[in-house]
């Protein structure tokens, strides 16, 4: 996958100060353009599935209050609105009977949240590696 136009990104986190840091880390970073932030599922479902504002990449929170990053996937394979929207699910605790709900996916992937700085600055060229896409920015 090679582009030189920006990859679309919204992020998905319950969290105010990780998504606030999530946000300046992809905003500094040439390779990707940022088009929605949110703070929950309802959120984001309604961005994508209602008014069709479809990101190459979905950044989104394992555990978040009412819908977890699971039921978000669910409900966007069920809209089939974005089947090849590529989404990287983040958490703190590595679940493997959830990820084992979506292994059927190939275009999701389970990413440690970064809880250091040297990981949250190294979150971008993860996603551009599991894209097979050249990273050569970094804060």
């Amino acid at each position: 996958m090679k582009s030189n136009k920006p990859l679309t990104l919204i992020i998905v986190d319950d969290d105010y100060d990780d998504r606030e840091l999530l946000k300046f880390l992809f905003n500094q970073n040439e390779k990707f353009e940022l088009i929605g932030c949110f703070d929950s599922g309802e959120d984001v479902l309604e961005e994508i599935i209602n008014k069709k504002n479809i990101p190459d990449i979905l950044l989104l929170d394992m555990y978040m209050p009412i819908m977890t990053g699971i039921d978000v996937v669910m409900k966007l394979e069920y809209s089939a609105v974005a089947p090849e929207m590529n989404i990287f699910i983040i958490s703190t605790i590595i679940n493997i009977i959830e990820q084992d709900k979506l292994l059927h996916n190939p275009y999701i992937t389970f990413l440690k949240k970064p809880v250091s700085l040297v990981e949250i600055n190294d979150l971008p060229g993860l996603i551009l590696e599991s894209l097979h896409m050249e990273n050569n920015t970094k804060i």
